[in-house]
């Protein structure tokens, strides 16, 4: 062993907490003499002690030894680094995120930091995205199968989950094919407008649900897609038909009622909202729906309240 490069590597690691030998050497239950000592490469530490010295500082044994360990300016940074090196390993992610937070409780928290704890994040959302996109696709594969109403409300979360993305037209492509096989389907009218409304062409969307309805005019789906496509084109009435239709037909797509109370409200039309906010407090309730009504019953309180002011 190489006593002046574990002394050193130690130092540096106590330098990037900012502690004291004397510090140092009470977490690990020794002198401060012999922490002195270590890092004078006067002596090494003892064997039993490199794991514990190893797990204090969140390192391995390994780095301990080696000439040129990497300094970090805090412990943080070096817990981000090990992340970064796996970012499978949430225990990794946790550990630096702990870390970072403390900075931040601690109003220790500089512009590098920041950067760096933006970064951790950055990792830790493509790690995510990664995982989200293996299971909407196994999730798709599985489903075509089938095809039932479970496999297209997949693909359209999918649809959705590629545009937050940016990949628009990767969307429109596919959806594009998949009513060119099947024409006679209407959820593929219905992924398609909800591809165009993802990338903003909002006449294209309304195109397509249009030619659809003339097809399939009951189908709910395409109603409510239809409806919102209206909305976001300005033609109001057409909207509200769209919803009230599509509920009409299938009391189960409560979707038009949230769309709805946004539209009223946004036009200043709030007794009206009201009725429909009750419309959906008594649905959620009839399905035991008590965490997705706490939106409606919330919006509906602050109607009432600014009603006496």
């Amino acid at each position: 062993m190489n006593n002046l490069t574990i002394g050193r590597n130690i130092k540096k690691l106590r330098d990037e907490r900012n502690i004291t030998q004397q510090q140092l050497a009470d977490a690990l239950g020794v002198t401060y003499q012999a922490v002195s000592k270590w890092e004078c490469g006067t002596t090494l530490p003892d064997i039993a002690i490199l794991p514990v010295i190893a797990n204090y500082f969140d390192i391995t044994i390994d780095e301990l030894f080696k000439p040129n360990m990497m300094a970090y300016r805090n412990k943080a940074e070096r817990l981000m680094a090990i992340y970064e090196s796996d970012i499978e390993n949430s225990d990794a992610f946790e550990s630096a995120d702990r870390e970072y937070r403390k900075l931040i409780a601690d109003n220790n928290f500089t512009v590098y930091d920041m950067g760096n704890y933006a970064y951790l994040n950055d990792c830790r959302a493509r790690y995510y995205i990664k995982i989200a996109e293996k299971y909407y696709r196994q999730a798709i594969k599985e489903g075509s199968k089938v095809k039932d109403e479970e496999y297209y409300r997949n693909e359209r979360q999918y649809t959705l989950f590629l545009s937050r993305l940016g990949r628009i037209q990767e969307n429109i492509k596919h959806h594009l094919a998949l009513l060119e096989q099947e024409p006679d389907n209407p959820m593929n009218y219905s992924s398609l407008v909800c591809a165009y409304k993802c990338a903003g062409d909002f006449d294209n969307a309304i195109r397509v649900a249009e030619k659809g309805l003339k097809l399939f005019p009951n189908d709910a789906i395409l109603l409510n897609y239809a409806g919102d496509t209206y909305k976001r084109l300005g033609k109001y009435d057409e909207a509200i038909e769209c919803w009230d239709k599509a509920f009409e037909i299938n009391p189960e797509m409560i979707d038009t009622r949230y769309s709805m109370v946004d539209y009223l409200i946004e036009q200043g039309q709030i007794e009206k909202a009201k009725i429909v906010l009750n419309q959906i407090i008594e649905w959620n309730a009839q399905r035991g729906y008590e965490v997705e009504n706490k939106w409606a019953i919330d919006k509906l309180n602050k109607l009432e309240k600014n009603s006496y002011q």
